[in-house]
């Protein structure tokens, strides 16, 4: 045991093959936690013709079936890493497509896209839309946009795969393009906390803290995302 009062942390990046870097039986007694990144499984950046989502926590049919959170828990704990060294990785933004006009109706992943999304408001990065900015974007009794500029929320019962939102392409209108958006909420969050906790996983990380709601402007609760997690841990 270290004993100058510091910690040395692990972050794993989702895309890449744990199999061929990780000797995990060596690597994690040297090491005080492992940082899971698990999200960002399909981006709009590494799948531009594609949307889908981007951050599941089990396996989707007809998928790749280690681009999911519970896949690389379970491929680190089996292969001898203690549980409560592992922290889950819960994203505080959304990945976003830009729908075409071929793009099924339905709005059910995958769908036919066209790169990344327009980019948010205040976080300009094409592509991402922080929470804050993606709950003025859906359709709420609270949102004063035009009703043709909001997009319509899905949510996901089986707590398994993540909320999406999105919004068809108007043919009538060049302005309106169709927008496709896998994104993490308080909901999700919660599931994702609770699926920690019943893991005996060390906890939970957010990434990143200041794409969360910090003033409030979703439902009046500052840091939604963050107390959802804690709460449910």
């Amino acid at each position: 045991m270290r004993t100058d009062s510091k910690l040395l942390s692990l972050g794993v990046l989702p895309h890449v093959n744990a199999t061929a870097y990780y000797d995990v039986r060596n690597l994690a007694p040297q090491v005080d936690f492992v940082n899971l990144w698990t999200f960002d499984f399909r981006t709009p950046k590494r799948s531009k013709v594609q949307a889908d989502y981007s951050a599941p926590l089990y396996y989707m049919y007809d998928r790749n079936p280690q681009q999911n959170a519970d896949a690389h828990v379970t491929w680190w704990i089996s292969n001898g890493c203690d549980p409560s060294k592992l922290n889950l990785g819960i994203p505080t933004f959304g990945r976003s497509w830009e729908l075409t006009t071929e793009s099924p109706i339905s709005g059910v992943p995958p769908l036919l896209a066209d790169g990344a999304g327009d980019e948010g408001t205040y976080s300009k990065i094409k592509g991402t839309l922080a929470y804050y900015e993606t709950c003025t974007r859906v359709v709420s009794p609270t949102n004063a946009r035009a009703p043709s500029t909001l997009l319509r929320r899905v949510t996901d019962p089986t707590k398994r795969l993540g909320t999406y939102a999105y919004r068809l392409p108007q043919k009538d209108k060049d302005e309106e393009e169709g927008f496709w958006l896998s994104y993490e909420e308080p909901e999700t969050a919660a599931y994702k906390a609770a699926y920690a906790k019943a893991k005996g996983l060390g906890g939970v990380v957010l990434v990143d803290l200041s794409l969360d709601d910090a003033r409030g402007a979703c439902d009046g609760t500052k840091f939604p995302i963050l107390r959802s997690a804690k709460m449910n841990l």
